[in-house]
């Protein structure tokens, strides 16, 4: 009986600690820095893109960056589209608010 206390706690403490850690994490569309520079809209670009399921497509070493005015757009070549037109996937970054946002490539 006196073995199973402290393997009670342990176990009891384990479970505490894995679940805190889980409901830590941000959203990785949520952010609230200013993208005033292209060096912080491709920051945040790159860290869009990273978060994606089909991460692995996108070519982040080809990012390049428009500034269009109230944001920036910045547009990414795609290996799975190689020989297809359009071959890249383009992102809007809000200057104010660092809201990243998808945009359809035509």
């Amino acid at each position: 009986m006196n073995r199973l206390i402290p393997l009670l706690v342990v176990l009891s403490m384990t479970a505490c600690t894995s679940t805190n850690s889980a409901s830590t994490t941000e959203p990785t569309s949520a952010t609230s820095a200013a993208a005033t520079t292209e060096a912080q809209a491709v920051a945040l670009a790159s860290r869009y893109f990273r978060a994606q399921p089909d991460s692995a497509v996108y070519q982040l070493q080809t990012l390049t960056v428009v500034d269009a005015g109230t944001s920036w757009q910045v547009l990414v070549k795609r290996s799975d589209r190689v020989g297809v037109k359009p071959d890249n996937a383009a992102v809007n970054v809000d200057k104010q608010t660092g809201q990243v946002s998808r945009v359809l490539v035509k």
